[in-house]
């Protein structure tokens, strides 16, 4: 059953997004449909640019390391009030597209 959660900002403001799972979260007002995030959106995202960090580190690394790095992974709220990485038929993945530009393949 489909909930909102509050996840507070830093600058005081709040934003409700839509969650499917209901575990471990404290509801508040709008007869329990609402629940309170336990930390902000801006430390919940933390965690989602760290992980991109490690991709195009990694990338970045390469012998040839492309000219352009595209890494799509979807965002979704769980039970606990937290983000993750959404599942994407059956299981959690990254979309990476590398592209190289101007590179000599005889090199």
């Amino acid at each position: 059953m489909a909930q909102l959660v509050s996840m507070p900002l830093e600058d005081g403001g709040e934003v409700l997004i839509e969650s499917a799972e209901g575990r471990g979260a404290i509801p508040v007002g709008a007869g329990g449909r609402v629940v309170q995030a336990s930390e902000t959106v801006q430390k919940a995202m933390g965690g989602i640019r760290s992980a991109a960090e490690a991709v195009l580190g990694q990338l970045r690394a390469m012998d040839q390391p492309p000219s352009k790095v595209n890494v799509q992974f979807g965002i979704k709220v769980t039970g606990e009030a937290s983000l993750a990485v959404a599942k994407s038929a059956g299981e959690a993945n990254f979309n990476v597209t590398l592209e190289w530009s101007g590179v000599d393949e005889n090199s």
